[in-house]
């Protein structure tokens, strides 16, 4: 991942990242993805939460492909 990321981004970089490792303890359905990504961004979902989701590595590498690869 390289370019100018915002503040949110880095942020939600550094959750997956340290919690990449763990368990999954949420699984997201595929419907919630595009409307769980946009409370994602616009900062309605706590960090806690942000580690829990991205626990779930379908989702994140759905989360990260659509917003973070630039």
């Amino acid at each position: 991942m390289s370019g100018n990321f915002s503040k949110n981004d880095r942020e939600v970089i550094t959750l997956a990242e340290a919690n990449k490792g763990r368990k999954m303890t949420r699984k997201v359905d595929t419907y919630e993805y595009e409307s769980l990504a946009e409370c994602i961004r616009s900062d309605q979902v706590p960090a806690s939460e942000i580690a829990e989701i991205f626990t779930d590595k379908a989702y994140y590498k759905w989360y990260k492909k659509k917003y973070l690869d630039k």
